[in-house]
């Protein structure tokens, strides 16, 4: 089997020079691609060898064509395509220059109040763009947040489902393959399907990791208990966390109404 470098060279055709592979996400590896002589770069996602394996190709990227046409707010960054590399079945997308969450909590540790209150309000923004136009992201967390100049953009919206829809084993199998157990919600953990109120839960985890810089534990504290919190706030996290959906916030455009209403300007 060519070495994946080269065999996504071949696939993606000599207008395309793949300059480096950067850090992975779970099983994913990525490259970031420069389409030639001078144009954008492109960030390149393999998905795992045995999800790979379970894909048509065609019919995966047919799904991803599907899906990026129903995104279009600002802080979402679409998919472009898919293919076959190898024994590899990658999509693509534009490559925003910036940090994921996850690296800069590395780096940085907690954030202030005012800080996650500024990267919540561009995240809520964008799943209620995706939640409108009935795309769940399914698979939210700190990896699949960028934060370049002070903003946050997500990637990977609808891509759980769109590789569920032609993998066997559907959602359970596409959640096993590319997700982070710490961000499901229960429901999803029991085998459930996305939802909104799935993405919902999975704020509150990343809002969590924000104000604490670690994720939370069963034994935890309550956020507020943790941090001192303005009750607006509290009450938006506590939602977001409710174990049963009903109790929840039932989309990103509820959550982001509640946060514009407490938050200042």
């Amino acid at each position: 089997m060519p070495h994946l470098r080269a065999a996504l060279e071949a696939a993606l055709g000599p207008i395309y020079m793949v300059e480096r592979e950067v850090r992975p996400v779970g099983g994913c590896r990525m490259f970031v691609v420069l389409e030639l002589p001078s144009g954008p770069e492109l960030l390149v996602k393999a998905l795992p060898a045995a999800t790979s394996m379970g894909l048509d190709p065609g019919m995966f990227e047919r799904e991803v064509l599907l899906l990026a046409d129903r995104l279009a707010d600002p802080n979402v960054v679409p998919p472009r395509g898919a293919g076959r590399a190898g024994s590899f079945v990658y999509h693509t997308r534009r490559f925003v220059e910036g940090s994921t969450l996850r690296a800069l909590l590395a780096r940085e540790g907690a954030f202030s109040l005012h800080r996650t209150v500024q990267l919540l309000r561009d995240i809520l923004g964008a799943l209620a763009h995706a939640h409108t136009a009935g795309v769940p992201h399914g698979d939210l967390k700190a990896e699949n947040v960028l934060v370049a100049d002070g903003r946050a953009f997500l990637v990977d919206t609808g891509m759980v489902d769109a590789v569920a829809r032609v993998l066997e084993g559907g959602i359970e199998a596409a959640t096993a393959a590319l997700c982070a157990p710490a961000y499901l919600a229960p429901e999803r953990r029991d085998g459930g399907g996305t939802a909104p109120t799935d993405d919902v839960f999975a704020v509150g985890v990343l809002v969590h990791e924000m104000m604490t810089g670690h994720l939370p534990l069963p034994e935890d504290d309550p956020l507020d208990e943790v941090r001192t919190l303005p009750s607006w706030f509290a009450e938006l996290v506590r939602r977001c966390l409710a174990p049963d959906p009903a109790a929840r916030w039932p989309n990103a455009g509820a959550a982001i109404t509640s946060l514009s209403r407490g938050s200042w300007g």
